[in-house]
């Protein structure tokens, strides 16, 4: 058998392809996009521009870069935000990883295992299912509005809190609106449990944020499902990138091995902190956590949609019982090294500014969830590959390709 050259994968964030050596098991992932040099472009420019310039990298994830640049420019001011600041941001966060989780697993991943073309074949077929993802996205868009001024590349976050803040009325409107939402977040737990997976069990190794006794997204210790732990600000002493001929996109390994990040990785070793309905939900359908099976990454997700709508009620009741304080400080341009990291919907994400006593930046370092993964994608689909060596080709290239969707890449944030 040959090798099959440029297999384009459907029904992912950009432009990726397949190079795969049925006989020898392997398959090298090829992105295609060109590098677009964010961080080169970022030298130079003032504090300010390190906020809304990184969100450009991802119309899916940018209220994650915009959190994430701004820890990492807040460490760099010495700038500690106040418990106001720190809620809404953990509240626009759970509104991105809702927003996004729906989008991908209603619109690419769900049409693989429903045996239909897309989302409007969905529509078609299943109108119930796909008014439960407009649903699920619109809250999603509400949450991050409300919070930052616009769904898509928020303008009301700034160094030291944000701009502008709703009202304690609006809150309460958010807050009902969210809670209406939990049958749909119970709804989506019930349909992704009751869908048939691919056997698949590939020794993963797992990196996300941890939290003292929380399901950890906002900020804390990176830890590994091996047992190691690190600080943040410590990421490039433990997490490489390297390039290869075939692709575009550096790839991500820790300590010279590939490793997971995202919501399989972020259920698998947190299961416990999950919020009470979630957990409830789960053991309802019969979902065992963890697992090692790549493909149940859209089943963690399903899973986190529901606790993040949860964790987000909870903030607002936070935010209604302790009503809104201070919000917005002074910064003082200084010169200075920061780091930040927060969890997007795929991933940890890592930002690194360096800035003069101006504020100008002189370096930057950006590793997005994707280049993380890139590697541990290639790993798997060896792994698929060996365990499947007895069937057709047509039907090895399909459950590639419902592999690397389920990871829920971002091209175009891997080549940043």
């Amino acid at each position: 058998m040959k090798s099959v050259a440029n297999h384009y994968i459907a029904k992912i964030e950009g432009h990726g392809s397949l190079n795969i050596n049925f006989a020898e098991n392997t398959a090298e992932l090829n992105v295609h996009e060109g590098e677009r040099l964010f961080e080169d472009i970022l030298i130079g420019r003032r504090f300010e521009d390190g906020v809304f310039i990184p969100q450009r990298i991802c119309g899916v994830c940018p209220t994650a870069h915009c959190i994430a640049t701004i820890k990492a420019l807040e460490d760099a001011f010495k700038v500690a935000p106040s418990e106001t600041t720190r809620d809404f941001r953990k509240l626009m966060l759970a509104g991105q990883i809702i927003q996004s989780h729906a989008l991908h697993l209603f619109f690419l991943t769900l049409p693989d295992y429903l045996k239909v073309d897309g989302a409007l074949a969905l529509a078609k077929s299943d109108p119930e299912k796909f008014r439960l993802a407009l649903n699920l996205k619109e809250i999603g868009d509400r949450v991050i509005t409300v919070v930052g001024g616009r769904p898509v590349h928020p303008i009301t976050p700034m160094v030291g809190g944000f701009s502008r803040l709703p009202g304690l009325g609006e809150v309460k409107r958010l807050r009902d609106e969210l809670q209406m939402n939990f049958e749909s977040g119970r709804a989506v737990v019930e349909l992704f449990a009751s869908l048939k997976y691919p056997k698949f069990a590939p020794e993963n190794e797992y990196l996300s944020i941890q939290s003292d006794r929380k399901y950890g997204f906002y900020g804390g210790l990176v830890a590994s499902s091996s047992g190691e732990v690190f600080e943040i600000r410590d990421y490039r002493s433990h997490i490489e990138e390297t390039s290869r001929t075939y692709s575009t996109a550096k790839f991500g390994s820790h300590h010279g091995r590939p490793f997971m990040v995202g919501a399989l990785a972020r259920v698998n070793m947190h299961r416990e902190y999950l919020n009470p309905l979630t957990l409830e939900a789960m053991d309802g359908c019969g979902v065992e956590f963890p697992t090692d099976n790549s493909f149940k990454n859209n089943l963690a997700q399903a899973v986190e949609i529901l606790h993040f709508l949860e964790e987000a009620v909870g903030i607002c009741d936070k935010i209604l019982d302790n009503g809104i304080g201070e919000h917005r400080q002074q910064v003082e341009p200084r010169a200075g090294r920061g780091v930040g990291a927060t969890e997007a919907p795929r991933g940890t994400l890592y930002y690194t500014y360096d800035l003069d006593d101006e504020g100008r930046i002189r370096y930057c370092d950006i590793v997005t969830p994707t280049v993380q993964n890139l590697g541990n994608m290639e790993a798997n689909a060896a792994v698929l590959l060996k365990s499947t060596s007895g069937s057709g080709e047509a039907k090895r290239r399909r459950l590639l390709d419902m592999l690397i969707r389920a990871y829920d890449p971002c091209i175009t944030c891997s080549v940043h």
